[in-house]
């Protein structure tokens, strides 16, 4: 999202509040370098998670790690068609229940016996969502949801139930719809409605589709929907499947990003928007303009998420027509870690993530620092940091000016102790 004063790494914000606290700052002083020793970094913990926190295997943290792992694979409105540039929301799917959020209540039993192993839905718009608004009538809306299954056999079957289920809310208004790039997909319209949902198995994935358009017109409507299956199916062939064992096997930390992000509650279960990492393309999920992002966030390799997004979509709504148009949620602090392949794009980096800082807000002796008040409207205020090592760059918030800069202190800090 861009601000007229600042560009900052946040989607809309949701009102969830995480506490920040941690120990007394640790670390040596490394030759030709700050003794990070000396910072402000209020109680926040400076040392790698590891230093303090034994991973362990978990079928909770393996399934958070696999829907990461997912959601890098999954499409934004922008690999669909550029007009969809931003992002409505997303929905972690951990066991068949979670269905309901993004499909259907009548989805369940079906996921439920073709033992679904999880998924994500992500969704995307022509129209830029605002906090707790639906969005207008005449906009575009397409949610892209993958789920993975045991096996090819359970996918399939999966698909046609799923078609099946939902055609047989109202039998006698649906009609069946035909695409012709894709004639293994289940999909039908209700004539007059401007609406299309379609599913389709792929290898051990199925994926669904539901497009929402201003007329009901059913030629752009299954444009729209081949246009989904054309992005996503190849992005899936790149991804291999995870049997049962496997997902409990996922290493928690594999390109030691956990270990580097400020980490202020300590936590060490990985959470799809709270505690894991992604590549470029999994960050975009999680922001309102995407092309903008996906622009600014190009040199990006990895990013790790610290007590940051809120994956849902509105508690007060069911079903993807409903759920996805109001944008993700942020907390009221977070944190994001970036990597870049170098120190020259992570100062690129660093100089466009927060373009308009106000120079009396830095941190102090905190190098390549800078903070700024974002305007907002809500009753508390919201300040943001973004400071630089190396090749990493970190940007953290807060509703407090002293706490965002103590933040960004021992961001800087943690980094210098984690090498």
């Amino acid at each position: 999202m861009v601000n007229l004063r600042v560009r900052h790494a946040a989607a809309v914000f949701t009102l969830l509040t995480i506490a920040g606290c941690g120990t007394p700052m640790t670390g040596t002083p490394r030759a030709g370098e700050l003794d990070v020793r000396t910072l402000d970094v209020g109680q926040y913990f400076t040392e790698p998670l590891d230093s303090y926190y034994e991973y362990s295997h978990s079928l909770r943290s393996g399934t958070a790690l696999a829907i990461a792992r997912l959601a890098n694979h999954v499409v934004t409105g922008v690999d669909i068609d550029p007009g969809l540039r931003y992002g409505t929301g997303v929905q972690e799917i951990t066991k068949p229940e979670d269905v309901e959020n993004v499909l259907a209540e009548q989805a369940v039993p079906v996921a439920a016996r073709n033992k679904m192993q999880f998924g994500f839905a992500s969704g995307s718009s022509d129209m830029e969502p605002e906090d707790a608004v639906a969005l207008p009538p005449d906009s575009t809306l397409a949610t892209v949801t993958v789920m993975q299954f045991p096996d090819n056999e359970s996918a399939a079957r999966a698909a046609t139930e799923f078609e099946e289920t939902d055609f047989a809310v109202a039998p006698d208004q649906n009609e069946r719809v035909q695409l012709a790039k894709y004639p293994a997909a289940h999909s039908h319209w209700r004539p007059g409605t401007p609406t299309i949902g379609s599913v389709l198995a792929h290898g051990n994935y199925v994926v669904n589709a539901f497009i929402t358009t201003p007329r009901p017109d059913l030629a752009e409507l299954t444009t729209l929907v081949e246009k989904v299956y054309s992005a996503q199916l190849p992005m899936l062939d790149t991804l291999s499947a995870l049997s049962p064992e496997q997902v409990l096997r996922l290493d928690n930390d594999p390109d030691g990003m956990i270990r580097r992000v400020l980490n202020p509650d300590k936590l060490g279960v990985p959470a799809v928007g709270m505690l894991a990492t992604y590549d470029m393309h999994g960050l975009l999920h999680w922001q309102t303009d995407r092309m903008t992002a996906k622009d600014l966030y190009a040199e990006v390799e990895r990013v790790a998420f610290s007590s940051a997004y809120i994956a849902s979509t509105n508690t007060y709504t069911q079903g993807i027509a409903q759920s996805f148009g109001k944008g993700t949620g942020r907390t009221l602090n977070g944190g994001l870690l970036f990597r870049t392949p170098d120190a020259g794009s992570a100062r690129s980096l660093w100089s466009k993530i927060l373009d308009a800082p106000d120079a009396g807000q830095a941190p102090s002796n905190v190098p390549d620092s800078k903070c700024a008040e974002i305007p907002t409207d809500r009753y508390v205020k919201d300040f943001v940091c973004a400071v630089r090592y190396r090749n990493y760059v970190g940007y953290v918030w807060s509703t407090q000016l002293l706490d965002t800069q103590q933040r960004a202190a021992a961001q800087y800090a943690l980094l210098a102790n984690s090498q």
